[in-house]
């Protein structure tokens, strides 16, 4: 539109304006019409009535919204829409209206003709005669009852939004954050200033983004996503589980222009179903392990059966015949030899049983004293040499003759060895060979035996040293025994400190078994240094016999758990009371509930050393007591002695540990103290 059209449509609207009000102002027949038209016309209650409050016109909407024609209230008191709770109000509205005053919008309540209650905004203006008194009242009712329950449902669908623990939050179709509840706050760590106005994809891991573009989707379909578990990223970039239902927002004409969307946190509930599946698993692999060990044990009650009625049979029958004196010299020798090794097969069988029942109780010890693993090896082999001839079997021996003599019980040694071998021959065809060799290995002693035999499925190693377990328990078994030996090696071999452990190719491709025993348990050969300072090895005179120590009570004190093996194992052999603390911590705690006489710790341990316990030892000396200690450590130069004993330790012990030093040294101090 050009400047010169928009200028001659304002005049002519102008002309039309002047032409209506000049009309209006020559003609008051036509002001009024118009007038009455304008009240008739309108949707609000228009009513008028005097000073009394009697009603003088009425329109169509007061007959709308009351439910009164107008020839039913003319000329009664307008008090016929007042609820009686409310008679006063009227009396409130015309001393207001005679002051020459208006009243806008005052919210009320007011009784319909049918007595239903309707909520309403009331405006008042008075009406002036031509003298300029007022004459009456000219009151506008509108009908706010549908908009006050409105409010009160929005009011109420907010209060119920804010008082959700779940987060509930409006966004667009296009992701941005439009509402956003307390809990969303508290679940998700953004105030409301914070996110509202974000894009929803903040709260969302990076490799999920593709979770929205999908529910977005959904969203336009018309279609409700419900219970969706995923996961959602906090402010603080804590990762949280969340369950999320998501429906479609709608406008008056039906088209979808949002969403919302109620978040639950069930991190917790995961957690827990966690934590039962755990416990699930847990259990039913305890199940299962009760009923292998069930089935086991059934199993090993059979073998025994089996085993020792076995050696019963030949001895009752040869016996038998001899008893009725129908054997020749020839056959009266294979009697008894026969009689003689089922006896000693039946025997070494209760052995077994014995021990295992010992390792059980806890009862099984060993008694630690001078041994040369050389011979103990020698004298194993010498037992079972006539099993392994009798099978043609090759037995090899590669021994280091100068790992020395072990602190260690030579009984229970040769028992391992002895059960090792046998295990080797027994599963061995004719023909093979079985091979014993000792090394020194590092800070271990290794004695491993290895066989061309049978070998075993790599799957069964984890159960080669349990109890009641064989890898072949059939009653189609080709070779006799109770499957106890490897139990018994295991457990012997852990008392004195070591490991012991078993590999093989295959089926049918031979077996190694390896004993490991760490170094500190080994006396120290003659090819070693000597130490360059006195030491409680300098008391030990040769021919000399381990101190006993019983009735002393000995704290020890060290991080690794093979010298504290070793070093406990030592002192209760000779009688004395032993507590272990693998930290000084440990030991401080251990102080407090138990004073020993003497305490024998390390110097180099991780956190807290040997020099900290002592100096917390002394701090506390009013509690405990001065209680001596020995420093066993490596370190061994002269000024680690010096340091050592200007600590406040009695004794300076070098590792790795000589048993005879140790024991005279610990009996040494307890003597000077009295304690011994």
């Amino acid at each position: 539109m050009s400047e010169a059209q928009r200028v001659a449509r304002e005049v002519s609207v102008h002309r039309e304006r002047s032409s209506s009000q000049s009309l209006l102002e020559n003609d008051p027949a036509a002001v009024q019409a118009m007038l009455l038209a304008l009240v008739e016309s309108s949707d609000d209650a228009i009513v008028v009535k005097d000073l009394n409050g009697t009603i003088r016109s009425w329109n169509s909407s007061a007959e709308r919204i009351f439910g009164y024609r107008e020839e039913e209230v003319l000329g009664l008191p307008i008090t016929i829409l007042l609820p009686t709770d409310r008679a006063g109000e009227e009396d409130m509205m015309l001393a207001t209206i005679r002051r020459g005053e208006r009243m806008d919008h005052f919210e009320t309540e007011r009784s319909r003709k049918d007595g239903r209650r309707i909520q309403v905004s009331v405006s008042l203006s008075p009406i002036t005669g031509a003298d300029g008194t007022i004459v009456g009242v000219a009151t506008i009712a509108r009908d706010i009852t549908d908009a006050q329950q409105a409010h009160a449902a929005q009011s109420t669908l907010a209060a119920i939004v804010e008082s959700s623990d779940d987060a509930i939050v409006g966004k667009t179709l296009d992701g941005v954050i439009l509402t956003w509840n307390a809990s969303a706050e508290r679940m998700f760590g953004y105030t409301r200033d914070e996110i509202v106005g974000q894009s929803i994809t903040m709260l969302l891991p990076p490799e999920r983004l593709g979770e929205e573009v999908t529910i977005v989707a959904t969203l336009r379909r018309g279609e409700r996503i419900d219970h969706f578990e995923t996961e959602r990223v906090r402010k603080d970039g804590r990762r949280i589980q969340v369950s999320i239902s998501v429906s479609p927002i709608r406008d008056t004409a039906g088209r979808i222009i949002g969403a919302a969307k109620i978040a639950r946190d069930i991190t917790l509930r995961h957690q827990l179903e966690h934590e039962r599946n755990a416990l699930h698993a847990r259990e039913r692999a305890a199940r299962e392990a009760a009923e292998a060990a069930n089935l086991a044990k059934d199993a090993f009650l059979a073998t025994v059966s089996h085993e020792l009625r076995t050696p019963l049979s030949p001895i009752l029958a040869w016996a038998s015949m001899l008893r009725q004196g129908v054997l020749d010299e020839a056959k009266t020798k294979k009697a008894l030899e026969t009689i003689e090794r089922s006896a000693r097969s039946q025997a070494q069988l209760i052995d077994d049983l014995l021990d295992v029942s010992r390792i059980i109780s806890g009862k099984l010890r060993i008694e630690v004293r001078p041994a040369d693993m050389v011979a103990i090896i020698h004298a194993a082999v010498d037992v079972v040499r006539p099993a392994a001839e009798a099978k043609g079997i090759r037995l090899q021996l590669v021994l280091d003759t100068e790992t020395g003599t072990i602190a260690g019980d030579p009984q229970r040694l040769q028992q391992v060895v002895w059960n090792l071998l046998s295990n080797a021959i027994k599963f061995t065809k004719r023909g093979g060979r079985v091979q014993v060799a000792l090394e020194r290995v590092d800070s271990h002693v290794e004695i491993s035996v290895s066989d061309t035999g049978q070998g075993f499925d790599p799957s069964f190693r984890p159960h080669m040293f349990e109890r009641f377990r064989q890898a072949d328990s059939s009653i189609t078994r080709t070779h006799g025994g109770l499957g106890l030996g490897l139990s018994i090696v295991r457990h012997l071999v852990e008392l004195h400190g070591g490991t012991v452990h078993a590999e093989s190719p295959g089926e049918g491709r031979g077996a190694t078994f390896t004993v490991r025993l760490p170094l500190v348990i080994f006396e120290r050969t003659a090819g070693e240094l000597a130490r360059r300072h006195p030491t409680a090895a300098d008391e030990v005179q040769e021919g000399d016999v381990y101190p006993d120590l019983t009735g002393a009570r000995v704290l020890v004190v060290d991080d690794e758990p093979d010298s504290n093996e070793v070093v406990s194992t030592l002192l209760a052999a000779r009688g004395a009371e032993v507590r272990v603390a693998t930290a000084v911590s440990d030991a401080l705690d251990t102080l407090r509930r138990w004073i020993p006489d003497l305490v024998v710790s390390d110097i180099g341990m991780p956190g807290a050393d040997g020099y900290a316990l002592l100096a917390a030892m002394r701090e506390n000396v009013q509690e405990l007591g001065r209680i001596p200690a020995i420093a066993l450590t490596a370190y061994a130069t002269r000024n680690d002695r010096i340091r050592i004993l200007a600590a406040g330790f009695q004794m300076h012990i070098t590792k790795p540990i000589d048993p005879m030093e140790l024991i005279v040294g610990v009996a040494s101090v307890l003597k000077v103290l009295g304690k011994l």
